[in-house]
């Protein structure tokens, strides 16, 4: 199983293939690196003998199933049903924000990241319809979205105090996030959020979208796809609990929509987060 949390020795793994080199931990951080699977999620799981998608869900609907159904109603009229893999994709996700409500300390975190996770989706869905992608790639973009911060559900259940305060010394020095993780739990939420999908046989593409959306250019791909949309997305919604969404591009970003063809695009995505929000609060 790929590991996307593991480093290599020169930061140049792309995300194919099993990690070879040992794992580069800062000295920053005592002890060995974060495990990418939560134990804050396991007792629930394994009491329900879950060790496949069957049956994942949640016998009633929660409140957070019923913000889902929403934004896929909508997602539909225009792409179509999602597809059935995707769809238990997407029920993993909001089983893993469910647990983490009760596991984190402070619950409007859980609470600013789910909107934004679920407006990212929504976006990057409508980013990758407005680009002609087919009805699979659009479902990508969305249950991408959603997913994409997985990971910060890992951190903020495993090390809460810890995780608020990397975020916190990132926002208030405006060091790179990724950077932190890395040397404070050994793996970035990205990494982390990607190995432990990868444990449910999750989709590929979505495990890349969840391991490379704060940077694409480390994905091997050179065309417009979900990741791109989710990208994309992730910065214009501009929410979450962490500086990976203010709304404002950087240098970097700019050169890889300009590259891809989609620089210009940026002002048509930034007006469409009107109708986001509405259909939020819907």
């Amino acid at each position: 199983m790929t590991e996307y949390w593991r480093r290599t020795d020169d930061d140049s793994w792309s995300g194919d293939g099993e990690r070879t080199h040992a794992n580069r931990v800062s000295s920053f951080h005592a002890g060995e690196p974060l495990a990418p699977w939560s134990r804050s999620f396991s007792p629930r799981l394994l009491i329900r003998g879950q060790t496949n998608f069957d049956g994942l869900q949640s016998q009633e609907l929660s409140h957070l199933d019923r913000e889902v159904e929403v934004h896929v109603q909508a997602v539909a009229g225009d792409a179509g049903m999602i597809p059935v893999d995707l769809e238990r994709a997407l029920d993993v996700g909001v089983e893993v924000f469910l647990l983490s409500e009760g596991c984190a300390g402070d619950s409007s975190r859980i609470a600013a990241l789910w909107r934004h996770s679920l407006g990212t989706g929504y976006l990057a869905a409508l980013i990758s319809l407005n680009q002609g992608s087919d009805q699979r790639m659009v479902w990508q973009s969305f249950v991408g979205g959603v997913l994409h911060d997985i990971g910060m559900l890992v951190f903020l259940t495993q090390e809460p105090e810890m995780f608020t305060t990397v975020v916190k010394i990132a926002q208030c020095r405006g060091w790179d996030l990724a950077v932190l993780e890395r040397q404070v739990f050994g793996c970035t939420h990205g990494e982390s959020g990607a190995t432990f999908l990868a444990r449910w046989g999750i989709d590929e593409v979505l495990l890349a979208i969840v391991a490379f959306h704060d940077d694409p250019s480390k994905a091997p791909h050179a065309a417009f796809g979900p990741l791109t949309a989710v990208y994309a997305a992730n910065f214009v919604e501009g929410g979450g609990i962490a500086q990976d969404g203010d709304g404002v591009i950087g240098r970097e970003g700019e050169a890889y929509l300009t590259r891809l063809g989609l620089w210009d695009d940026l002002p048509l995505w930034q007006g469409w987060m009107r109708s986001i929000q509405q259909l939020a609060i819907h």
